[in-house]
């Protein structure tokens, strides 16, 4: 392991490092406020991960596309589906209740969670954000009061700050915690959903210790790239799932309405469980390796843009040079 893996593995393995963390990310999203608009934040973002300008008169790539729908496409539906409290009811409404994870509760203030009264395991995630998550496996272990500042922190933090995802922009901010999914390893499945249809399924899985993200076709063809930072597992230990075509249907139900959409689930116990929908995953600026270019291009070609009705001056301009 490298010393900067050591040092970053040491930061987030105590509760007062990771609150550490979330005190100096909101001194970061302070300091981006009102630093840049959505349009040249966007484009500066998208040169320094790609290494040229972005097209959004003519984008041909599946990154370009997701960056031209923040800016030029909003539909309400796409904000209440990523609050991963509201989401809960446009699961119901889909007609599959029975997919939801238990909830024990939905809270605006983590001093207002009552930790005696919650199982040994569960899981706690901010309801307007990514990755903010508590997963705990032992309660007599968890130091609540530190969590209880990190949560408080998560509250404090607007994620479209970091990379204009307008969709988390008007999240109330909330905690909601979930029955503990009692499988190891727990693997997410995340369909990539384009004009409603599944095309590939992005697994992220752990195994010996570490962490991969592997892709499949929905012939589970192997695909061999992943985003970039992350490992590819070169097609190990990783099987075609139970409920394989179950998830798939599902998924494309689910994203019926939209032009792209991540649709995730879990299998725990041979039931299939609803996770999130995501419709800008890495903030639609993850490049993808090996074969970026390739993979890029080819996933555009199955997004339709909508008729534009966000920011339709700027895109005039835009087109017009």
């Amino acid at each position: 392991m490298s010393i900067k893996k050591k040092i970053k593995h040491a930061f987030f393995s105590r509760p007062k490092g990771i609150l550490l963390f979330y005190r100096l990310r909101i001194l970061r999203e302070k300091r981006c406020v009102g630093k840049e608009d959505d349009y040249h934040f966007i484009c500066r973002i998208f040169r320094e991960r790609y290494g040229r300008e972005i097209d959004l008169s003519t984008p041909s790539t599946y990154s370009e596309k997701l960056q031209w729908l923040k800016l030029f496409y909003h539909d309400p539906i796409m904000e209440v589906c990523s609050d991963k409290y509201a989401v809960r009811d446009y699961v119901k409404q889909q007609g599959h209740e029975e997919l939801l994870n238990e909830c024990y509760g939905v809270y605006e203030n983590a001093n207002d969670i009552d930790f005696e009264s919650l199982p040994n395991r569960f899981a706690a995630k901010a309801t307007h954000g990514s990755s903010w998550n508590l997963i705990c496996k032992d309660k007599s272990k968890l130091d609540i009061k530190t969590w209880k500042k990190i949560m408080n922190q998560w509250l404090k933090l607007n994620l479209y700050v970091f990379g204009r995802e307008w969709n988390y922009k008007n999240i109330k901010p909330r905690i909601i915690i979930e029955k503990y999914l009692d499988k190891e390893p727990l693997i997410d499945y995340k369909f990539m959903c384009f004009d409603g249809e599944p095309k590939f399924m992005q697994i992220n899985n752990d195994f010996e210790g570490k962490h991969y993200v592997d892709f499949f076709d929905m012939d589970w063809n192997y695909a061999g790239f992943t985003y970039r930072g992350y490992t590819t597992s070169n097609n190990h230990k990783v099987e075609k799932p139970e409920g394989f075509e179950e998830m798939k249907a599902l998924a494309k139900e689910f994203a019926k309405p939209f032009p792209f959409v991540r649709v995730d689930f879990y299998r725990v116990d041979g039931k299939t469980i609803f996770g999130e929908l995501t419709f800008f995953p890495g903030g639609g600026v993850s490049p993808m390796v090996p074969n970026g270019d390739k993979f890029d291009r080819e996933f555009a070609k199955w997004i339709t843009l909508p008729e534009p009705n966000y920011n339709l001056d700027l895109l005039k301009k835009i087109q017009e040079g």
